[in-house]
């Protein structure tokens, strides 16, 4: 896809989205997420890094107004997302595509990614957490005194 420029002279940039997460290593993890730096330090040897690139190769643009054939309806409070109406009645249609549209895209995917990423961290852990806890619970069971 091609964004369109002011001038055909003017050539249009290149856009995309890096998103980049360091998160402590659990022990006993994997290195699924880790990236190859050629210099580690002792901070960044402890760290899972997993980045994330967005651009047009694997992000569409997003639709800025309402789906095709869907009626305008005012939005409930606190909602601020495009409705197609106002307290006055209906609104214009936005201009759809450009890159607004697909860095809108970009932050979209990028969300969605780093939600799956995170949850995939998060029940990472409590894996570890239930079989580090059973294992306490197991050594401190062998370890308790007899009463007498």
């Amino acid at each position: 896809m091609e964004a369109a420029s002011d001038s055909a002279d003017e050539p249009t940039p290149k856009i995309f989205l890096h998103a980049r997460f360091e998160v402590p290593r659990a022990s006993g993890g994997d290195d699924d997420h880790s990236c190859d730096h050629s210099e580690h330090t002792s901070i960044q040897s402890s760290l899972d890094i997993n980045d994330q690139y967005f651009d047009t190769t694997n992000c569409n643009p997003a639709i800025i107004g309402l789906p095709h054939g869907a009626e305008p309806i005012k939005p409930e409070p606190g909602d601020y997302s495009y409705s197609g109406m106002h307290d006055q009645g209906p609104l214009p249609e936005p201009n759809e595509g450009g890159q607004f549209a697909q860095i809108i895209g970009f932050v979209n995917a990028a969300k969605k990614a780093s939600d799956a990423y995170l949850t995939e961290v998060i029940e990472k852990e409590k894996v570890l957490a239930k079989a580090q806890t059973t294992e306490v619970t197991a050594d401190d069971h062998n370890h308790k005194r007899k009463r007498k």
